[in-house]
């Protein structure tokens, strides 16, 4: 029997997290999901900015909450996961996008910056999805999403931290993968390529526009993405249209590492 495609990606009646979902990439998803029908918890550092988002979702007639909490710190992950089961009882997806940069290169980069990296782009989402896991679990259709680099496939000069700590949140996922496969929960990666968000744009206009020019030098299609491109991909991960992956990555980098 042929399958019905909107049934695919159909979310409804889901709940997912997003971590760094204020803004860039994270805010696109998680915008991508509730549009498809998921009750969104938009979760980052800025409490203010998490809930302006959810705002937004609610406004277009999606259902989302805003949660303040900080990646890094062990704590508060644990109350996150709580602020989402008082808001909506249950969770099926976990998108682990929340990260930070410090692009330095190795002499200029600091004991104290390589900690905070590691704390944030590798601990934070390990500990936050092993406490996610009893609940995706419970739900039956359980998926986990990790936000990849390129970066993390490929070393950069200057991106060492960040690149290192993608890599081995890949490499967790394939972990994770292997090891909650029979709990019937799916775990993935996404990797975007340049992507157009604060987080990797100079602010200086015309620094601005030599980066954008030279990333999009760098791939296949001429140009760098807009983060709304992120979001069919990770809506593809999320839904049942990928039912049948677990422990790989999706790269989507307009043909840079092709």
């Amino acid at each position: 029997m042929e399958a019905d495609l909107a049934a695919l990606f159909d979310l409804t009646g889901r709940v997912a997290l997003v971590t760094g979902g204020s803004r860039g990439i994270g805010r696109a998803i998680a915008g991508g999901l509730a549009r498809a029908g998921a009750s969104v918890i938009v979760a980052a550092r800025d409490a203010e900015r998490c809930e302006a988002v959810a705002a937004e979702i609610r406004g277009a007639g999606g259902s989302a909450v805003g949660v303040g909490f900080d990646l890094a710190d062990p704590d508060s992950l644990e109350p996150l996961i709580e602020a989402a089961l008082d808001a909506f009882g249950h969770l099926e997806v976990l998108v682990n996008n929340g990260a930070i940069l410090k692009p330095h290169r190795i002499e200029r980069l600091t004991p104290e910056e390589l900690d905070l990296v590691e704390r944030t782009n590798v601990r934070g989402p390990v500990l936050l999805s092993r406490l996610a896991l009893p609940q995706l679990e419970a739900s039956g259709r359980g998926v986990i999403v990790n936000l990849g680099a390129v970066a993390g496939h490929r070393p950069m000069r200057g991106l060492g931290a960040y690149g290192a700590s993608k890599a081995a949140l890949l490499s967790w996922t394939r972990v994770m993968a292997q090891e909650w496969a029979p709990r019937g929960v799916r775990v993935n990666g996404l990797t975007p390529g340049s992507v157009a968000t604060d987080m990797i744009l100079p602010a200086d206009p015309e620094r601005r526009a030599h980066f954008v020019e030279e990333m999009a030098a760098s791939n296949l299609l001429g140009r760098i993405a807009e983060p709304g491109e992120m979001v069919g991909p990770a809506l593809f991960l999320a839904s049942d249209a990928s039912s049948f992956m677990t422990g790989q990555v999706l790269v989507v980098d307009g043909g840079l590492m092709a």
